[in-house]
């Protein structure tokens, strides 16, 4: 084997965590936003360092050899180690600077997170912020400071702060209720045409049991992001559940027009989330307390 001293890329080491933990060189590549051919290349160096495979193929699957397994539980360590070295000297900082990493969902950033970043630059003239905007499924599982995420909490090794909740009703434009009516029921949607989205992380809004979509309603379009399904139905397109601010935010001339008013709204929290071993760190601390400040007024 190679001496130590030619591993010196953390980059390198982070990439081989990445694939380790997908088995995959496509999904390493898509969560830590590098092209396919950057990570191929950086497992290749890796390995001609260390004088041994890491990585062996099994169907479509890549599989840790044993040297791998060893290799990457060290590794681990060792980026474990950089980051808790970072956050114990960024403790130490009286005032809050540097680069916050700010993960979100799409819609979630856009709706609630960029109309309050200008606010928040101001207060924090030493602070910059990186927001990355994913859809849920390709949130990383590390390198981020801070996520925003919407519905049930699933890693409690995290801390979180819930910011606010989301109430989301249902709503049609004023042109497709002109030509379409007015359902008067729940049963009523099945005669109608409805957008729908990808609900996940517990958000479905659907009244029933675990907020299954009653099976009889047949959505005609289904998206996975919110922001589109707002102009969506804005421009006509059916029925759908909305959060109530953004139905709020529509023109004047295109006011939309609220579905089954006297069904219960659906409430999604909306919750700040952070590693525990940041907790101490004051961007983070700086960044979440704004949010909760500014979602409180």
């Amino acid at each position: 084997m190679c001496e130590r001293s030619q591993i010196t890329d953390l980059n390198q080491l982070r990439v081989f965590a990445e694939v380790a933990r997908t088995s995959s060189i496509t999904a390493a590549a898509r969560r830590l936003d590098k092209p396919k051919s950057t990570v191929s290349r950086d497992v290749a160096r890796l390995e001609q360092s260390l004088g041994t495979v890491l990585l062996s193929r099994n169907g479509r699957r890549l599989v840790l050899t044993e040297a791998g397994e060893l290799f990457a539980e060290h590794a681990g360590r060792i980026l474990a180690g950089v980051e808790e070295a970072t956050d114990a000297v960024a403790a130490t900082v009286p005032v809050a600077r540097g680069v916050v990493t700010v993960q979100a969902t799409y819609w979630l950033g856009h709706a609630l997170l960029v109309p309050h970043l200008a606010s928040f630059m101001d207060r924090f003239p030493q602070m910059n912020v990186v927001l990355e905007l994913k859809d849920f499924a390709n949130l990383s599982t590390h390198d981020w400071d801070v996520q925003l995420t919407a519905g049930a909490l699933a890693d409690s090794s995290h801390v979180a702060r819930r910011i606010t909740a989301i109430t989301l009703r249902l709503y049609a434009s004023a042109g497709y209720v002109s030509r379409r009516g007015v359902p008067t029921k729940l049963g009523d949607l099945e005669q109608h045409v409805i957008v729908d989205k990808h609900w996940t992380n517990g958000t479905s809004p659907w009244p029933g049991g675990a907020g299954a979509r009653p099976a009889a309603i047949k959505p005609r379009l289904v998206v996975n992001d919110m922001i589109a399904i707002a102009e969506a139905i804005r421009e006509g397109a059916g029925i759908g559940w909305m959060p109530s601010f953004l139905a709020e935010r529509t023109p004047q001339a295109e006011a939309l027009v609220p579905v089954l008013p006297d069904l219960k709204p659906a409430s999604m929290p909306v919750f700040a989330v952070f590693p525990r071993r940041r907790s101490a760190s004051p961007k983070v601390r700086a960044f979440v307390d704004f949010l909760v400040e500014a979602f409180a007024e």
